[in-house]
């Protein structure tokens, strides 16, 4: 009787884990939808230079807003030479930034979870 309850109890700890991660990452992907970004950009013989960035429609996550306007300034301090790439830079490298921000919470969860 207590061998069936304990392979049950195993086979259920996996299937939690995954299911936390698929939440959260469908819960962050609906706040990453409402972000706003005004990007105004210059062309010039080296590139493209960014004038201004500025979130005009947050998520309430200031981890999350912050990662627009920081990616476009990397983008174009990289050289990106015009808005196209600028914009493909922008979301490459936002995945990668999406990526750590949930690994920093799962770390701060895991950190503070009891026991």
């Amino acid at each position: 009787m207590i061998l069936p309850l304990l392979l049950l109890l195993q086979s259920a700890s996996p299937v939690q884990a995954p299911m936390q991660a698929e939440e959260e990452i469908i819960v962050v992907s609906r706040q990453l939808r409402m972000i706003k970004v005004d990007l105004k950009t210059d062309k010039h013989p080296g590139g493209v230079s960014l004038q201004r960035c500025r979130i005009l429609r947050g998520s309430g996550q200031a981890d999350l807003d912050a990662i627009p306007c920081d990616v476009a300034e990397q983008c174009v301090a990289s050289g990106v030479p015009t808005r196209r790439e600028l914009k493909a830079c922008v979301e490459d490298r936002s995945t990668d930034r999406i990526n750590a921000v949930l690994a920093a919470r799962r770390a701060a969860r895991m950190a503070s979870a009891p026991g």
